[in-house]
């Protein structure tokens, strides 16, 4: 076999690899990549050994085993950024797996260039910003989507056996996805189930042994590797202490994510029934609540329990359905300039919606067939792919009223749900487009397919890279003063001390978000600081980091020690630390010892003098 054989027989395998390299280059020496949030860099710290001094696989946001799997690169070679790399492969992986398999649609060089370049354009238009600013309940909600495009888009002749080794890589896919945000995975959950009750109605004998196996054994795979996964985190977050924390999370997020906290004037029988003063309350308010030792995992779901009745009480779940509903409907019809919009995401899959449909019409079928039935062929194609579309409506519909009803719908979960569901129309057309066996026909639809997205896309790529462009620079500055405080806390002069940063000072800038590089000036050394709340406080890995610089108890530390520190923002509050202390019985002074990048002030706290 010569050498251009070979190269044929491996087109889809280098289109798609020269693509996604393209794209990485293009988008490595325009922009730098960022975490997206705290939280990420948070994780990051815990899995390098910068929270702890140790990789830890106790990731806490992820599921263990996929967290300890991480934290092994750390150890062998901790000077690397592994979590960063982790989430750009599972990114561009997805798209690679995406764009080879629809590369096998084509017949033609030319054909598979035109969805290279329409698929390369989506993506940026997109995805660009999750790209740049990663964040990993949108790399979950990918690696779904690519498992759900992969099996729906396996061809639907091959035998059982065959059909179910092809579709191990998917299996694998929603496993990962599972480990790495499994509430997630969880919520789009329903949304691969479509595309498994799709495909199997796909089948012209729906009911047969053969294709139970096929099909059964794909979902059994799935479930195994769900099974795996939650056992393993299980296990490994067995101890009493971590089962305690466990608790203490799920009832923080809860009450932070879902309800809002009652005031403690309106609700003061409540808050003294549980043993909470006005000044400890604050402390829930501003976040900082790791400075009180008796804030435990029942005080806290106590008060998300009561937050939550009185929402319900507030506005009964029948009197919000038709405001949410409303909200739902405009979101999702709403189009470019329109405030609260999910603009250009709800247009791709609107167009997605129409592409399914236009192509199920003109499919394959023998002569034979035709002549039988006439127009009865196109009437039953129709009806083949609109029960499907009704279905994956139905479906989307549901766990977006799920969300808005819960109101909570940050972007990293509204795009997710729209790349989850774009895929899956996408699947739909590719299956379709495949089915078809008039030449003409074929290269007509598939040019106006084409050239609609590729259309849409182009005008909606500028305003992208502008808008990452915009947002990288606001980033830049405001980590600019973070960095500014950070590198001067961890300096030589400074690495005996412990700083105590109040939570909102850590958090953002004028709006913005404090963040990490994910590979420039990367230093996975101990972190000589904390906050005084977030979702790792309490944990064992706090306590361990504590231990690395002798402190047993925040409060106390910050009180009597003198080389702990608190930090706090110039525009943030502070009257709220010595209320606590005053509250508690022990009153203190606190001395400004330091003003860095004149944003941030750094104090000295002991005992007031009596």
């Amino acid at each position: 076999m010569d050498i251009r054989n070979k190269l044929k027989q491996k087109e889809n395998w280098i289109i798609a690899l020269a693509v996604t390299a393209v794209l990485c280059l293009l988008a490595g020496f325009r922009f730098d990549f960022f975490y997206d949030l705290n939280d990420d860099v948070l994780m990051k710290d815990i899995l390098a050994g910068v929270y702890t001094g140790t990789p830890e696989g106790h990731n806490i946001q992820m599921l263990w085993l996929v967290s300890a799997f991480i934290s092994l690169f750390y150890r062998m070679a901790g000077s690397l950024p592994w979590y960063g790399i982790f989430l750009c492969t599972c990114h561009l992986g997805c798209f690679f797996l995406i764009l080879k398999r629809s590369l096998a649609f084509s017949r033609t060089f030319w054909g598979k260039l035109a969805v290279a370049l329409t698929e390369a354009l989506l993506f940026g238009a997109l995805f660009l910003e999750h790209l740049v600013f990663a964040q990993y309940t949108v790399t979950c909600t990918f690696l779904a989507a690519a498992a759900a495009f992969l099996f729906y888009t396996t061809d639907i002749e091959l035998a059982a056996k065959a059909f179910i080794k092809k579709n191990i890589p998917v299996a694998f896919l929603v496993f990962t996805a599972y480990l790495i945000r499994s509430e997630m995975l969880l919520l789009v959950l329903p949304i691969i189930c479509v595309a498994g009750a799709a495909k199997w109605g796909s089948e012209a004998k729906i009911f047969t042994k053969e294709h139970a196996v096929k099909y059964l054994a794909v979902i059994g795979m799935i479930l195994a590797g769900i099974a795996l996964g939650q056992l393993t985190h299980m296990a490994a977050y067995s101890s009493q202490e971590w089962k305690s924390f466990t608790e203490f999370f799920n009832n923080r997020t809860e009450l932070y994510d879902f309800q809002e906290i009652p005031s403690y004037e309106e609700n003061r029988a409540f808050y003294e029934s549980i043993g909470l003063t006005e000044s400890e309350k604050v402390l829930f308010d501003n976040y900082n609540f790791g400075l009180d030792e008796e804030i435990d995992e029942s005080m806290v779901g106590q008060i998300a329990q009561y937050a939550g009745e009185n929402r319900k009480a507030e506005k009964p779940f029948l009197e919000k359905l038709p405001e949410k509903l409303k909200d739902y409907l405009y979101r999702f019809l709403s189009g470019r300039g329109k405030a609260g919009s999910d603009y250009p995401w709800n247009w791709m899959v609107l167009l997605g919606y129409g592409a399914t449909f236009v192509s199920a019409i003109p499919r394959k079928y023998t002569k034979e067939q035709i002549q039988q039935e006439g127009r009865m062929t196109y009437v039953k194609n129709l009806l083949g792919v609109s029960w499907k579309l009704l279905f994956l409506f139905a479906v989307r519909t549901a766990l977006w009223m799920f969300i808005l009803m819960r109101e909570r719908a940050p972007e990293r979960i509204t795009h997710s749900l729209y790349l989850m569901e774009f895929c899956i129309l996408a699947a739909f057309v590719f299956a379709q487009y495949g089915g078809i066996c008039y030449v003409r026909t074929r290269k007509l639809l598939g040019a106006v397919l084409a050239a609609g997205f590729a259309v849409l896309a182009i005008g909606i790529l500028p305003g992208s890279i502008e808008a990452v462009s915009d947002r990288q620079v606001r980033r830049e500055e405001v980590n600019g003063l973070y960095r500014a405080l950070y590198d001067h806390l961890s300096s030589e002069e400074k690495e005996g001390n412990f700083y105590l940063i109040d939570v909102y000072s850590s958090v953002s800038y004028g709006g913005e978000p404090y963040s990490e590089k994910m590979f420039v000036d990367v230093d996975n050394s101990l972190d000589n600081y904390d906050i005084m709340g977030g979702w790792a406080c309490k944990s064992p890995l706090q306590t361990k980091k504590f231990a690395n610089f002798g402190i047993e108890n925040m409060e106390q530390a910050l009180r009597e020690r003198e080389d702990v520190y608190f930090v706090r923002m110039k525009s943030e509050d502070m009257q709220w630390l010595f209320d606590y202390y005053k509250g508690h019985g022990t009153p203190i002074q606190a001395e400004l010892v330091e003003t860095i990048a004149d944003t941030f002030e750094i104090y000295a706290v002991s005992a007031a003098e009596r």
